[in-house]
């Protein structure tokens, strides 16, 4: 099975620019259940991104990565995310440091902000998908935003996640991914964390009541 290099670009070009769309909603949502189902879709496009590019470049890590990306991120963690998230009484982001009309709106100009800092800008040897470097970037900024607007601990893991898609994102299409040995540990690495917050979350929970970061305040001796 092969595919063409122009065709692979333009497979890239669209989940590049349906990563953006979803990121920018998840800006501008408060649902945490919404928000994991969202990064689970993005996690999805960005696999089908990259293994499209390794079928076009012959690449098999790209396919492997790309599989993982959709498998590992794309269904095992947002699978995590939401049973933690059936386990705390808080199921929005009821008061976010920015509300979510001013955080849509600040995810649109980063799309557009991205987009003219990059304009005209390509990597030697990359694919040739145009929307692909802006993408991106865009995502790595949306998920700053959202990490440093949201005060619930699940919300902030959804923000990390966005940000790592963008840089995903940048390897896969842009520089034709990055060694197998290093996306498996990546890979592994971002399951022990989720592991790892599972079990903090549900401490949280039991200790405090909530999954709220700014309400650890109160274990301050």
């Amino acid at each position: 099975m092969s595919v063409d290099p122009y065709a692979a670009a333009r497979l890239v070009d669209a989940c590049a620019a349906a990563i953006v769309v979803i990121g920018v909603l998840m800006a501008g949502t408060r649902s945490i259940g919404r928000s994991i189902l969202l990064v689970g879709l993005q996690a999805v496009l960005l696999g089908v991104a990259g293994i499209g590019v390794g079928i076009a470049t012959g690449a098999p890590n790209l396919i492997v990565g790309g599989l993982l990306a959709g498998g590992a991120k794309g269904v095992a963690v947002p699978l995590i995310l939401g049973r933690i998230l059936r386990q705390s009484p808080v199921r929005t982001e009821r008061h976010p440091l920015i509300g979510p009309r001013t955080s849509l709106l600040a995810a649109i100009l980063i799309v557009f902000a991205a987009a003219s800092a990059v304009d005209g800008a390509a990597l030697r040897g990359s694919l040739g998908a145009s929307n692909a470097l802006p993408a991106a970037v865009a995502e790595i900024l949306t998920g700053l935003l959202i990490t440093m607007s949201r005060r619930k601990g699940l919300s902030i893991i959804v923000g990390l996640l966005v940000f790592e898609n963008g840089l995903a994102l940048t390897a896969f299409s842009l520089t034709y991914g990055m060694p197998l040995v290093i996306e498996l540990g990546v890979v592994f690495d971002l399951l022990i964390a989720i592991v790892a917050v599972w079990v903090y979350t549900r401490r949280m929970i039991t200790v405090i009541g909530t999954t709220d970061t700014t309400e650890m305040t109160t274990l301050r001796r």
